[in-house]
C-alpha cells in the first residue's frame, strides 16, 4: 500500500502536475501592519479566509511578512497580479504563491 503512494506521487511529478495553493506570500511589510489592515489591503481580490502575520517569539514583534488565504486559486493570482510590486507603507511589497507552507 506505501509502495502505491510512492508511484503516485512520482507520477504526478513526471506528468508535470503541481499542486496549487490558494495561500499567498505577502514579503517586506512594515513593521507596523497589523492582521486587520492586511486582510483589508487584500479583500478587494477576493474572499479572504485568513490573513496572518508572522511574530519572534521572544519579542512579539511582527517579521515583516505574513500569508492571505483565499477561497479560491483564481483570487490568489488575481491579487498576487494587482500587489506584486505595489509600495504600502513605504515599502515594495513581494507578493506570491505560498510555497511548502502547511496551516496550522
Amino acid at each position: 500500500m506505501m509502495r502505491g503512494v510512492r508511484l503516485m506521487g512520482l507520477s504526478s511529478q513526471a506528468l508535470g502536475m503541481r499542486c496549487f495553493s490558494t495561500e499567498i506570500c505577502v514579503k517586506k511589510l512594515s513593521f507596523y501592519t497589523t492582521e486587520e489592515e492586511l486582510k483589508d489591503m487584500f479583500s478587494p481580490f477576493g474572499t479572504v479566509e485568513e490573513a496572518r502575520l508572522l511574530r519572534d517569539h521572544q519579542t512579539g514583534r511582527m517579521k515583516g511578512f505574513g500569508f492571505v488565504k483565499y477561497s479560491s486559486l483564481a483570487e490568489a493570482e488575481k491579487a498576487i497580479k494587482a500587489m506584486d510590486g505595489r509600495i504600502q507603507r513605504g515599502r515594495l511589497l513581494f507578493v506570491e504563491i505560498a510555497q511548502g507552507h502547511k496551516s496550522e
